[in-house]
């Protein structure tokens, strides 16, 4: 197969600009590439966004059947199809069988709940952020729900990625592609001197997600025992305001219960900020760079001492944030991504 000759899709979720920058990547490299994502309220990078809502009845009913039809085009336009989270061009997903029935390819990216089950996850993590996101009462419908699905996707499809070795046990065919961003989008710029207050920006999504009750009980134990330390509590901003605040701060603490990085993590490398992280080592078996990833490890019961310790020792921070941007150089600059993409469309397809 000929990638150059292909027409790639990417959507319909745009988590992390993962959709947006693939697709600008891969026309970087000549190849027709295009990223159409649902409506996305950090307004991250893609190239179309389907219409959203409407104020009245007819707005409403005119965005969702230009949707529709939009959709049913680019079935056949396009030749092959990289999914995000789990979703296809219908809710339903009864067109799967019909992609390899008119030739084209699919690729599944897993994100997370899209994958992810309850029960594994609180039997074999001692910190988990599941249990924040799926209630006990829901987890035996949300388990099957998660294996009906994987089993209709590995019938169909060509490749199945995770965005993470978290991932990897839940979907044991897959393969693991690094999260990419734009380095040309981040100067790195650590902080040239280190006033006195310490600013420790935390960025949630979802506050029980990252764990972000144990993050701020923290800090504000820390404040009061008399350390001068500012809390940067970012959300509902825009993706390109987010960036902009990452370099106001000091320390940058992201997720303390899933057990792995994610995009802010690795903008906040780039730009020159030590991150704070729960990392679980186990993964590191799905993974070749474990060994060299930066990024300070901390859950629930450690949060305290970890910044704690950050915060007396402020010397090691420009240190942590100089083998960062090294990290992110090596394995999320997104040529490198594009790279790995190509090569396993080339092999898998």
């Amino acid at each position: 197969m000929d990638i150059h000759q292909m027409k790639v899709f990417f959507g319909l979720v745009n988590y992390g600009t993962q959709s947006g920058f693939l697709a600008r990547g891969l026309r970087e490299r000549g190849i027709k590439a295009f990223s159409v994502t649902s409506y996305d309220p950090f307004e991250r990078v893609t190239d179309l966004t389907l219409k959203h809502s409407g104020t009245n009845l007819i707005e409403k009913l005119y965005n969702y059947v230009w949707n529709k039809l939009y959709l049913f085009h680019c079935f056949f336009y396009y030749d092959i199809f990289h999914f995000y989270a789990g979703k296809t061009l219908t809710k339903s997903q009864w067109e799967l069988p019909f992609y390899r029935l008119f030739g084209k390819k699919v690729v599944f990216e897993y994100l997370g709940l899209d994958v992810q089950k309850y029960k594994y996850s609180v039997e074999n993590f001692k910190y988990t952020n599941i249990v924040y996101r799926i209630s006990e009462e829901r987890a035996e419908e949300h388990d099957y729900y998660v294996s009906e699905r994987l089993r209709w996707h590995k019938k169909y499809a060509d490749l199945q990625i995770v965005c993470a070795p978290l991932y990897s046990p839940f979907v044991p065919s897959s393969t693991v592609l690094p999260l990419g961003i734009d380095l040309d989008e981040f100067t790195y710029s650590p902080k040239s001197e280190q006033n006195n207050k310490v600013k420790i920006m935390h960025a949630p999504t979802h506050r029980g997600n990252k764990g972000t009750k144990y993050i701020i009980d923290a800090i504000n134990q820390l404040k009061d025992e008399g350390y001068d330390i500012e809390i940067m509590l970012v959300e509902n901003v825009s993706h390109n305001r987010l960036k902009e605040m990452y370099k106001e701060c000091d320390i940058f603490v992201d997720q303390i219960l899933s057990g792995w990085y994610g995009t802010a993590s690795i903008e906040a490398m780039a730009l020159g900020r030590p991150v704070v992280c729960h990392i679980n080592k186990e993964f590191y078996k799905y993974i070749d760079y474990g060994d060299i990833i930066p990024i300070i490890d901390a859950n629930p019961n450690n949060i305290y001492n970890v910044l704690k310790d950050l915060v007396e020792n402020k010397v090691d921070l420009k240190k942590i944030a100089s083998k960062g941007r090294y990290f992110v150089n090596k394995i999320h600059d997104l040529d490198n991504i594009v790279n790995e993409v190509l090569k396993l469309y080339n092999k898998k397809l």
